[in-house]
């Protein structure tokens, strides 16, 4: 009985360190990768926060409006465009965007912002802009493409894909003097 009890013992006392070596190598064989990944988003959001001037050109390539977009530290994500008035005949005037981004490599964004569209009529709706950026730290520029999607007020505009329009984008940082 007392043999049988040193080898429980025994027993569990080599399973436990066993136990505890093979969580210890795999949460260090994980670590790496989550402290890269970690390490390439401190790079990322230290290199593009900021806000910039961008010029958005329509399908065709042609002018369409200017914006401001902010991207702050801690990932909330700002717009406003010249066009907010609205063009008569062709859009209705809207409020500035708001929303969050990301970093989705070393130098590339994600974001997505939601505006509201003002009628004169008194109708309203909710539209989703959804941006993918990529950033030049050295030369403190910013190219790329917003989809546009409009859903009714009462609508989901978080899920799902209605109306779409795309437009692409090259942008300077604003930097103080």
């Amino acid at each position: 009985m007392k043999m049988f009890k040193t080898f429980t013992i025994l027993t569990l006392g080599i399973f436990s360190v066993l136990s505890i070596s093979t969580v210890m190598n795999l949460h260090k064989a994980n670590a790496q990768p989550v402290e890269d990944n970690d390490n390439e988003q401190k790079v990322c959001r230290k290199s593009v926060t900021g806000t910039y001037l961008i010029t958005l050109k329509n399908a065709n390539g042609d002018f369409a409006s200017r914006s401001l977009i902010t991207l702050t530290a801690d990932g909330n994500f700002v717009f406003s465009d010249s066009n907010q008035g609205g063009i008569s005949g062709r859009f209705n005037p809207f409020t500035t965007g708001q929303g969050t981004w990301k970093c989705t490599g070393k130098k590339e964004v994600s974001a997505r912002a939601l505006d509201f569209s003002l009628s004169d009529q008194g109708g309203t709706g909710i539209a989703r802009n959804d941006y993918l950026a990529t950033f030049d730290p050295q030369t403190n520029t910013v190219t790329g493409t917003i989809n546009l999607q409009f859903f009714d007020l009462q609508g989901n505009p978080l899920e799902g894909d209605v109306q779409s329009g795309s437009t692409s984008f090259t942008g300077q940082r604003v930097t103080p003097n």
